[in-house]
């Protein structure tokens, strides 16, 4: 896939992108959208129809949702224990129901909650629940609302990521209770999870450079990339590589990976299609970034219907426009 045209501004003191619409927002100083919240928030989630707009302070346990227009609508926080330490958890989606939904960590850091995104009536209560010692992070949802992703980590620390069925969740919530109920690594042998992203309901998982002992075909290995099918429950493909992948974001089909620099990867194949080494994006290489926020997703935005991205190094903004 090659660069047809680029464009670059200067925008001073950017702590993170946002496409709504057709129109790239930086959530900085001088936005007219986000300009007088950008002293406390530097981490945004659209949601699919950009009708609605979450901002988060990525390692704090504030949030709020926006119009998109930039009219507040109610307060958002998560947990405080070790917020600090790690991404905010959230993700605006459409439920099965057509209207949008917010789904987060309200309460504890290991107990996710599904919501009606503009009211907050919360759609997981139910019977007791006594969720797994997991921290959330770093949620997606597959394009279709089926499934969705958490890219966390447990204690030692070890990063990992899981899989739920979103539709069952909603009738059961005690499944978002485990550690994946259709895809989950606890218990396996594996390379830790540096970043994961849908492509169309699969999902692509980068590990990071920790040694590990992998000891079955189907374990990951160090600074690897997979491709792991929600139909067939194995890998589709995977991929050793010389530099980790770390983060990782869906680019129409195919997917971006944002340690060092954004490089694009062929969702089919998991082949280099094209990289960006002038455009640099951090060095984070998991939820736990510490004073490493501004990285990886905080610095990229992805219009994946006009095929285009924006990486930002805090004061210059850059639009890659491909074919």
């Amino acid at each position: 896939m090659r660069e047809i045209r680029r464009e670059v501004t200067a925008v001073a003191g950017a702590k993170a992108l946002a496409w709504i619409g057709e129109t790239l927002h930086h959530v900085s100083p001088d936005s007219t959208l986000f300009g007088e919240y950008s002293e406390v928030f530097d981490a945004v989630a659209v949601s699919p129809r950009g009708e609605l707009v979450a901002l988060m302070a990525d390692t704090g346990t504030t949030g709020l949702l926006l119009s998109a227009d930039g009219r507040p609508i109610r307060e958002l926080t998560r947990s405080g224990y070790q917020a600090e330490a790690y991404r905010y958890p959230l993700v605006l989606c459409t439920l099965p129901d057509g209207r949008t939904g917010l789904i987060h960590c309200p309460d504890e850091y290991n107990r996710l909650e599904v919501e009606v995104a503009e009211t907050g009536e919360r759609l997981t209560d139910g019977p007791a629940r006594e969720p797994s010692d997991f921290f959330h992070s770093r949620l997606a949802v597959s394009p279709s609302g089926r499934y969705l992703l958490s890219a966390g980590w447990v204690w030692h620390p070890w990063c990992s990521a899981a899989v739920y069925d979103l539709e069952k969740a909603l009738t059961e919530p005690t499944t978002l209770d485990s550690v994946g109920d259709v895809y989950t690594q606890i218990g396996l042998v594996q390379a830790e999870v540096a970043g994961a992203c849908f492509v169309g309901e699969d999902v692509v998982i980068s590990t990071s450079t920790e040694e590990n002992d992998p000891d079955g075909p189907d374990d990951l290995a160090p600074t690897m990339l997979a491709r792991w099918s929600a139909t067939t429950r194995t890998f589709v493909w995977r991929r050793r590589l010389e530099l980790p992948a770390g983060d990782v974001v869906p680019f129409a089909g195919d997917f971006l990976a944002l340690y060092d620099h954004p490089r694009l990867y062929d969702g089919a194949t998991g082949d280099l299609l094209g990289e960006w080494p002038d455009l640099p994006t951090g060095h984070a290489d998991g939820p736990i970034v510490w004073s490493k926020s501004f990285s990886g997703p905080a610095r990229v935005a992805v219009d994946e219907i006009r095929r285009r991205f924006a990486v930002t190094d805090g004061e210059r903004t850059t639009i890659v426009h491909l074919g």
